[in-house]
């Protein structure tokens, strides 16, 4: 670093940076545009106001017509639209009653069929070649609960079966 026996400080303040007078000027100036253009934009404003013709104005010919929006529309009481939802819901997983009656499928109560399940167990596909079935001896799927009924086979109880029967 340099240093210079002009560079010591002296008291006092700048006065040679900013002179007040100029920035009295300037903001008399910025006041005189400020005000300038309001009273330009208040002038085009009354001018646009007079030259409006609203007896030239014609309304669309649907302006009067209002269209329904698309679906889904909004719900007036989601609450009750959830409660009605819910309660189909569980009346679908605890009650009996028909899928398909020509083919004979029915629906059970979801406690019936979990039951069902563990009882029966889960179905399987017999081996692909005889040779995996006299290999694997203690294989699930050649035991008898795994096998499914006739299509046409009438259940011993309507609450047993899936397949064929009535449903209460």
């Amino acid at each position: 670093m340099a240093t210079s026996a002009n560079a010591t400080p002296r008291g006092g303040y700048e006065k040679s940076d900013a002179s007040p007078r100029g920035l009295f000027y300037f903001v008399l100036i910025m006041a005189a545009l400020l005000i300038a253009t309001f009273l330009f934009l208040v002038a085009v404003f009354k001018y646009l106001q007079k030259t409006e013709n609203p007896g030239s104005f014609v309304a669309a010919p649907f302006a009067a017509i209002e269209p329904v929006p698309p679906s889904p529309r909004i719900q007036p009481d989601p609450g009750l639209d959830m409660q009605h939802y819910y309660q189909s819901q569980q009346n679908l997983l605890n009650t009996y009653g028909w899928v398909d009656r020509q083919n004979g499928v029915v629906r059970l109560p979801i406690d019936r069929a979990m039951g069902l399940l563990l009882q029966r167990g889960l179905p399987t596909r017999p081996p692909a070649n005889p040779q995996t079935a006299a290999q694997e001896p203690n294989s699930r799927s050649n035991t008898k609960s795994n096998t499914r009924p006739a299509a046409n086979a009438t259940p011993k109880s309507p609450g047993n079966a899936t397949r064929g029967g009535s449903a209460p």
